[in-house]
């Protein structure tokens, strides 16, 4: 999939593409975490994956 510019949180195959980038024990967490974010528009996903490491600890998997 190729990123757009925006997070649309409402697509769900967009908060997939988050989750996936993370081990599968910590998509429940990155999930919730996502859900509190559902309100911005303009987050791109480097933002959000900032904010996931930033907030939550994890780390992407290097794919």
């Amino acid at each position: 999939m190729k990123e757009h510019k925006y997070v649309n949180f409402s697509q769900e195959y967009d908060v997939h593409y988050i989750i996936n980038k993370y081990p599968k024990k910590e998509h429940e967490a990155v999930k919730e975490y996502l859900e509190t974010l559902k309100g911005q528009k303009t987050l791109t996903h480097d933002d959000v994956f900032a904010l996931i490491e930033k907030n939550l600890k994890f780390k992407k998997i290097a794919k």
